[in-house]
């Protein structure tokens, strides 16, 4: 069956994203990818910022296995599935504007450390290049564009690519902005 991978950065809205997909994809299964290494027993540790650290490895050849036995579209959500292979997958790379990304993570509570590493990988679209190196089908996606879902569902059924997100003037202005803001 075909598989949906929704991708991107802490904060993106992959979780938001799934739950409308879902909703208009009859009969479609969503499995958030973190619950999902947590029930299976993947999980390997902490890292220095209290995220689990998951054994990729294991959780692809889990996950493929669940796409290849489903009868029905599984929507696969989480920030790792850039850096794994689902066989046969459509890949929605979430991207988000830099100020609401940063909000969003210090809303969560995200130390300053982390809220920095995760903005560079957005601006650098860390998600989106590792995701093209594994995937064939990648489309990337502003969040906060209000014709999301009906550009999402249209590359589900043509495989029509958005244009490329370039956030690296965003992130050398929030920089300037912000004079504390680097390791």
């Amino acid at each position: 069956m075909q598989a949906i991978v929704i991708t991107g950065t802490p904060g993106t809205g992959k979780s938001r994203l799934a739950k409308l997909l879902k909703q208009k994809l009859k009969h479609a299964e969503l499995v958030t990818v973190n619950e999902f290494a947590i029930k299976h027993k993947l999980v390997m540790g902490k890292d220095e910022f209290g995220a689990s650290i998951i054994n990729t490895k294991k959780l692809a050849k889990l996950l493929n296995e669940l796409v290849r036995r489903s009868k029905q579209t599984i929507i696969l959500e989480g920030h790792l599935l850039c850096d794994m292979k689902i066989k046969n997958a459509k890949v929605i790379v979430l991207r988000e504007h830099l100020k609401t990304l940063k909000r969003r993570m210090e809303q969560r509570g995200y130390e300053k450390r982390k809220i920095y590493d995760n903005l560079v990988a957005e601006a650098t679209d860390y998600c989106g290049t590792e995701a093209s190196k594994r995937y064939k089908q990648v489309g990337e996606f502003l969040s906060s564009d209000p014709k999301l879902l009906e550009k999402v569902l249209q590359f589900i059924k043509q495989g029509k690519k958005e244009e490329d997100i370039d956030l690296l003037d965003e992130l050398l202005s929030l920089m300037k902005q912000e004079r504390n803001f680097s390791l």
